[in-house]
């Protein structure tokens, strides 16, 4: 993985994140419980984790090998807390690292950091070690992956060209992400349906780096104002008017992470659907225009919503 190549360690080193998810990161709860442990024992063997301008974004706890288990390293990190804004848990976090006292330091890229963060949260949930007692058996891919639908998506990427950097929101198990990929962009993908997403992972379409177990209702927790270039939402839904708020609340967190000018594609199966989402986007600042993509199959990407900021 690619936190071994980050902190010079060999493959076989046994390296976890403490917190269960990436989501996680933003409150830090057990973090923050195991550091007030750690800076009470002088024997802890600590090493820092420095970004590019000196701030100590992480900890490495290093246990060695006992009767009851092998040797590991402990990651402990606030990356995720600081931004956009610093919250609660990243001031702690960076109060407790201050009186610690460190072996030694990593200089790391913070972007690096942060795809190898999403990378070990993606290896470690198709590898099952975040869901106990799964029972779920890997689907055939021709039982997931439907040609004739991601042909039907291609056509729309090659009329309407995306740009820059790209955020797919529900992007479940990576069906349009597919195309996308095809089409030869490289969107960051979220979903907040885990087993979806490891779906994709276990047929390779969703790139693990690339990939987040994630809420499109927080999107702006995780990500800076302006963010993205261009955001899409392939096939969303079902929308109803009872659980309209839902998605109007993932529209607003969408705008708030495109750029000015920035282009938002989303598809649904019905025109009331899209309306919903048109509706909210224009209350928060977007300028756009449903579209009639109908056929006479009527099932996938029948209406198109395309606007920009």
């Amino acid at each position: 993985m690619l936190i071994h190549d980050i902190l010079g360690l060999e493959t076989k080193d046994n390296i976890y994140f403490v917190e269960e998810s990436y989501a996680l990161l933003k409150n830090n709860a057990l973090t923050l419980q195991y550091l007030e442990n750690i800076k009470d024992d002088p024997e802890a063997e600590v090493s820092g984790i420095k970004d590019e301008k000196g701030n100590i974004t992480g900890l490495v706890l290093f246990s060695p090998e006992s009767d009851e288990e092998e040797a590991f390293h402990a990651i402990f990190t606030n990356i995720i807390s600081s931004r956009p804004i610093p919250n609660q848990s990243s001031r702690i976090f960076s109060e407790i690292a201050r009186d610690l006292n460190f072996d030694k330091f990593y200089t790391i890229n913070s972007n690096e950091f942060n795809k190898a963060i999403i990378e070990y949260y993606s290896i470690s949930l198709v590898n099952r070690q975040l869901c106990e007692n799964c029972h779920i058996p890997k689907e055939p891919y021709n039982m997931v992956y439907i040609e004739s639908r991601n042909a039907r998506l291609k056509d729309i990427l090659d009329k309407y060209k995306l740009k820059g950097e790209i955020l797919e929101i529900c992007c479940g198990n990576g069906m349009s992400t597919l195309p996308l990929h095809r089409s030869g962009y490289d969107p960051l993908a979220i979903d907040n349906d885990k087993c979806q997403i490891c779906q994709g992972f276990e047929h390779n379409v969703l790139d693990p780096k690339r990939t987040i177990v994630l809420d499109a209702t927080r999107i702006s927790e995780f990500f800076d104002p302006n963010a993205f270039d261009t955001i899409v939402g392939f096939m969303l839904g079902t929308i109803y008017s009872f659980n309209k708020s839902l998605w109007e609340n993932m529209m607003t967190e969408a705008v708030r992470v495109l750029k000015p000018g920035g282009m938002i594609l989303l598809t649904v199966n019905k025109k009331e659907e899209i309306e919903i989402l048109q509706n909210a986007l224009e209350r928060n600042g977007i300028k756009g225009r449903s579209i009639d993509n109908m056929d006479g199959k009527g099932i996938y990407d029948q209406w198109l919503y395309l606007g920009n900021k």
